[in-house]
């Protein structure tokens, strides 16, 4: 393959947010969420809507969207910041614009208006939407979730595993790996324990801020200093990281034309330890939208050696979900508040990972 003819604006890229509908982490197939410049969060409208029962319409001709629940339309034209619910029309501090195709809108305006509560939790970044009628679900004990809102499974029948319900099986099936060969495992159910949320949450968005690095690279702005600088924040290592490595990766980015965009979402349910090293569970969202060869694109996925698999599946802009497990690391007696990303190589580990493409 060949780099794109036709590229893209350099993008300023985003932290991953969690959304989570009606106790459901959700997977969307391309836009995700993000915050304008105003502080609000926005969204594909579509998705959102119909998790929440809505049924959304698309006037293209004169580019509006119309959304319609138990009774009540909303009708947005792209482009304004006026609204009109049922009619009344009221003005935003903001609007549905369009985004790489999708119509995308203010959050909180549209859940509220579907008469939705909205959660921001901002130490692990993730938005919590709740429909009255699941409300009441938790309320009268139908349904359990989790410190961040996830639904368990109602049959939680795995001796390692705190099931979700929004996770399907195979991602509780990836197999495990050895790197130190030392202290045995320690499984989710048990490890997890250990932790506070607030150690948690810090662990997740370490991941997350490490992932915006490494998942959005352009190769048109690019710098060695900012990314070796960034990396030694947010890796756990010794004191000390190796500069060679970091110069000749950021040359072959240059040298690749590479261009990607992505996400990394870690589970706190799945934080376990495994001979001596702990480990935490991530799904990843990811697209390859320019490269000459598009087997190498990131660090996880260059040079591929014993451990790590030759990633030749890779379709230029499509976008993909993959799960695999993030290596943790801290040399410091206080453990569970210093634990940072251990490893540079930790998507694409042989035998250790799934991989799907999002339509």
């Amino acid at each position: 393959a060949s780099a794109a003819t036709s590229l893209p604006e350099v993008r300023k890229p985003s932290l991953a947010i969690d959304l989570i509908v009606d106790g459901k982490r959700v997977t969307l197939p391309d836009t995700e969420p993000y915050i304008d410049d105003a502080g609000n969060t926005m969204v594909p409208i579509r998705f959102v809507s119909e998790k929440l029962g809505a049924d959304v319409k698309w006037d293209n001709a004169n580019q509006i969207v119309t959304i319609i629940h138990k009774g009540n339309t909303i009708v947005m034209p792209v482009g304004s910041k006026k609204v009109t619910v049922n009619g009344s029309e009221i003005t935003l501090d903001t609007m549905a614009i369009k985004k790489e195709g999708r119509v995308v809108v203010p959050l909180r305006f549209v859940s509220e208006t579907l008469n939705a509560e909205v959660k921001w939790d901002g130490a692990w970044s993730a938005v919590n939407i709740v429909s009255p009628e699941y409300q009441e679900k938790v309320n009268a004990g139908s349904v359990t979730l989790d410190k961040w809102g996830r639904e368990l499974r109602a049959n939680q029948n795995s001796k390692k595993w705190i099931l979700m319900s929004d996770t399907p099986d195979n991602v509780y099936e990836i197999k495990k790996y050895k790197i130190y060969h030392i202290d045995g495992e320690q499984v989710a159910k048990e490890f997890g324990q250990g932790f506070h949320k607030d150690e948690l949450d810090r662990i997740v968005r370490n991941v997350k801020e490490y992932y915006k690095l490494a998942l959005n690279i352009d190769y048109r702005t690019i710098n060695y200093s900012t990314y070796y600088n960034s990396s030694f924040k947010l890796l756990g290592h010794n004191g000390y990281m190796n500069p060679e490595p970091f110069q000749e990766f950021v040359s072959y980015i240059k040298k690749n034309k590479v261009i990607v965009e992505g996400y990394a979402y870690p589970d706190p349910t799945t934080i376990y330890s495994y001979y001596g090293t702990p480990f935490i569970r991530t799904k990843f969202k990811f697209r390859v939208l320019s490269a000459t060869d598009y087997n190498q694109f990131n660090a996880d996925s260059y040079k591929p050696g014993d451990k790590s698999e030759k990633v030749t599946w890779v379709k230029p802009g499509q976008w993909y979900e993959t799960y695999s497990d993030v290596s943790l690391f801290s040399n410091s007696q206080d453990f569970r508040a210093t634990l940072k990303i251990g490893s540079t190589a930790n998507m694409f580990t042989k035998g250790a990972y799934r991989h799907k493409e999002l339509k």
